[in-house]
């Protein structure tokens, strides 16, 4: 399984590495527009932090401007993976990108269809989104259980990157589920260390050690 931030701060990049040794970043114009840098840095930075890919999405709607978009985002880096919005545009332009070799992927996924639409295509990743499936009145972790279950079935070799992940609860039903890949925010991994009754016990080994000199001076 792949674990992905998702974050334009190189300093939540860096302190996710040194927490599990992330496998990339995942980024989006809502991230970017947070901050006070351009999205070419953004991702420039990424890339020099991870050796792994780097999402960026484009934000043109038309066709020919997603696929203006994904060729130009290789330039920012070698491993930079463009994020193709799952709409009619998107899939015209995700197969021009993948016919020629361009990383590209489909994000915003809501449904089953949508994520075989995108594997027919040779995407490099789908990503259903599952806290948003949530709020349609769908069920985001069913969904994301139901593509992982056609593309094992199928042997797509698509990836299936679980995104708008809202806690610790959905991540840990979706690395049950065998998902191929996740991204989090910095709050969830994060959530992943909190455990009051490791703390308790830490505290406990230290009280028992007491006023005894360190082990290495020993």
């Amino acid at each position: 399984m792949n674990l992905y931030i998702d974050t334009a701060s190189p300093e939540q990049i860096r302190a996710a590495d040194r927490l599990c040794g992330i496998d990339g970043v995942t980024t989006n114009p809502s991230l970017v527009a947070g901050t006070d840098r351009q999205y070419r840095e953004v991702v420039e930075t990424a890339a020099g932090i991870t050796d792994g890919p780097v999402f960026a999405q484009v934000l043109a709607e038309d066709a020919d401007g997603m696929v203006r978009e994904a060729r130009g985002y290789q330039e920012w880096a070698d491993h930079v993976v463009a994020k193709i919005p799952a709409t009619r545009s998107g899939f015209e332009a995700l197969g021009r990108l993948r016919a020629d070799g361009v990383p590209a992927g489909t994000t915003v996924v809501f449904t089953v269809e949508q994520a075989v639409l995108a594997a027919k295509n040779d995407a490099t990743f789908v990503a259903p989104y599952v806290g948003r499936i949530d709020d349609s009145g769908a069920d985001g972790l069913a969904t994301t259980r139901r593509i992982q279950s056609a593309f094992d079935a199928q042997g797509f070799e698509t990836e299936v990157l679980a995104a708008s992940i809202r806690n610790t609860t959905q991540a840990t039903a979706l690395y049950e589920a065998g998902v191929d890949a996740i991204t989090m925010s910095p709050s969830v991994l994060d959530a992943h260390v909190d455990c009051p009754e490791t703390d308790e016990s830490v505290a406990g080994f230290a009280a028992a050690w007491g006023d005894r000199d360190p082990p290495l001076s020993e």
